[in-house]
């Protein structure tokens, strides 16, 4: 499902029976826990999990995509080509640490330099080095506030957390979080999204919009007209302009 606006409450009407949801806080204080299922609220002072674990060419080619989003800056083409290789060839050899996943040579330095850069953050080392502490089953609630945890930390333990749970994610701020790996959400059909505006997304946009099930909340007039030509609506018609009234004011 996608939500385009800056009402994302809706989500809690559509949730699954189990999910991860990362969120700042505000729908996770909303959300109404059922008595006798089990949850976790993720907590980054208590858990942690190695991103490592379980490791195949499927997660390492995710893992990839995660680190390519978080490190986005090359110096050219050939440097990231070369790190995506180092960093592919590490992940399918077996690895148990991530402080040891790439050496330190003259060859993998560049490489070598984004691993650490992950662990130099007092709360990324804490929750990615020690041994895993929780299951990816059942539902999750990551409550992930960029205000306390900082953007980079929050976008990097959101991303491996996604890639390590099988099932329905709920990302609310999907605008900030979101990457190309994400399309593979959307195909097999496990991610429900909340974005304010189109123009967070433009890399995925066309993929977003594949999504059966949109609902428009306080979303801008050019987004509106969006959806409602996918709506199959036609300019000028009644339930067009009431489609665009209803979309704008949620």
């Amino acid at each position: 499902m996608l939500i385009v606006g800056t009402k994302k409450d809706a989500i809690l009407e559509h949730l699954p029976h189990t999910f991860l949801l990362i969120d700042d806080g505000e729908l996770i204080d909303a959300y109404n826990r059922p008595a006798r299922k089990a949850v976790l609220d993720f907590d980054v002072s208590e858990h942690s999990f190695n991103p490592l674990k379980g490791m195949n060419y499927s997660r390492a080619t995710n893992f990839v995509e995660v680190l390519k989003a978080v490190f986005p800056e090359g110096e050219n083409t050939l440097t990231k080509a070369t790190f995506e290789y180092q960093l592919l060839a590490a992940l399918t050899s077996k690895p148990t640490r991530l402080a040891t996943l790439i050496r330190d040579t003259n060859e993998t330095q560049y490489s070598y330099q984004k691993i650490q850069r992950l662990l130099i953050s007092p709360i990324l080392e804490n929750v990615l080095t020690r041994p895993t502490n929780i299951s990816f089953k059942g539902t999750i609630l990551a409550r992930l506030n960029r205000a306390e945890l900082g953007d980079f930390d929050c976008y990097v333990l959101a991303n491996l957390l996604i890639s390590q749970y099988r099932g329905p994610v709920i990302v609310p701020d999907f605008g900030f979080y979101a990457h190309k790996g994400h399309a593979s959400l959307i195909r097999q059909d496990r991610l429900i999204a909340g974005i304010n505006t189109f123009d967070e997304v433009p890399e995925l946009k066309s993929t977003l919009l594949l999504i059966e099930k949109k609902i428009a909340s306080h979303c801008t007039a050019a987004d509106a007209e969006i959806l409602a030509q996918y709506e199959g609506l036609l300019p000028g018609t009644n339930k067009y302009n009431d489609f665009i009234a209803k979309s704008i004011g949620g």
